[in-house]
């Protein structure tokens, strides 16, 4: 059993991750415009088969995953939590990379961002209550959906619309400010990660094999459900690569932040949403290099999101 005194964690680390990724949803939120979330109505059929794949498939599999394999109840836990986070701010670089449909894949991340607020703690909640380990983990640390909520309104939901009425106000100041937050805050996140992992680098080691089988399986899925539900869909192939993205990149700095806010630093949790933080920008920027490698069918502007995309 992974145990709780294994995470060397604080009170300031946790305000300050809080901070990065309250400043990286700001910054992503300068980017967005009203017109991503009126293409998802307009267009629907290729956000619709993204949303269901990360909000309704991905947790079902994974609380399935969860009951067939015997994995230390905080694994179990952390995964469904990173199963039902929104799609990280990252997979719209990933997805430029990939030369998949980036105005799709914005429009996603907003999309998914924004209804994550409500949907996230339902969800997690709900897969949850399947696992009878998890669901007595839960009791024990005392953790409910509403606290989830709370804490999703302040690292999520205001900054979202501080950056909306930013953007729209004065898109001369967002478009700068976009440019310099995305970069700092990236970076400032991997040195927060880097240094977590350093101070706790017993655990990380003493479980590699573990945790990295499990975020090597959890992300193939989420990746492997958001293919087949843009195949069934019938998506083209720019489209099909941003959902697959998209599904794929779960905001799991959001899940640390619930982790370490709602559940004391849960040591499994935690490890196994650190582990997915990594890895999933790897599997993404593999796939952008096969991408490049082997597609053909690339000539388009990938910034375009439309009827021909």
């Amino acid at each position: 059993m992974i145990e709780l005194a294994e995470i060397d964690y604080d009170q300031g680390q946790q305000i300050t991750l809080n901070l990065v990724l309250a400043v990286m949803v700001f910054g992503l939120a300068l980017d967005i415009r009203v017109e991503d979330f009126k293409r998802v109505f307009r267009q629907p059929k290729a956000p619709v088969a993204g949303l269901v794949a990360q909000f309704l498939l991905l947790p079902a599999v994974t609380c399935v995953l969860t009951l067939l394999v015997d994995l230390p109840v905080g694994i179990e836990l952390g995964m469904i939590l990173v199963a039902a986070c929104p799609g990280g701010a990252v997979s719209n670089f990933i997805t430029y990379m990939a030369r998949g449909n980036v105005a799709l894949s914005i429009s996603m991340t907003a999309f998914s961002s924004l209804i994550a607020i409500f949907m996230m703690p339902i969800n997690f909640a709900f897969w949850a209550s399947f696992n009878a380990e998890s669901s007595e983990l839960m009791r024990a640390i005392d953790v409910s959906g509403l606290d989830i909520f709370k804490s999703l309104i302040i690292v999520l939901a205001l900054p979202l619309v501080l950056g909306q009425i930013v953007a729209n106000k004065f898109p001369t100041i967002a478009q700068k400010l976009h440019k310099g937050l995305s970069r700092v805050s990236v970076v400032v996140l991997f040195v927060f990660i880097g240094v977590a992992v350093f101070k706790n680098l017993d655990a990380f080691t003493q479980y590699f094999v573990l945790l990295f089988t499990c975020v090597l399986i959890h992300n193939g899925i989420a990746l492997a459900l958001g293919f087949g539900t843009a195949k069934f869909a019938k998506l083209k192939g720019r489209d099909t690569r941003a959902v697959t993205i998209e599904v794929g990149i779960q905001n799991s700095s959001l899940a640390i932040a619930i982790i370490f806010s709602q559940f004391d630093g849960q040591a499994g949790m935690a490890l196994i949403a650190a582990f997915w933080g990594t890895w999933h920008i790897v599997s993404g920027l593999l796939i952008s290099l096969g991408v490049r490698l082997f597609a053909k069918d690339d000539v388009e502007d990938p910034l375009v999101f439309g009827p021909n995309s």
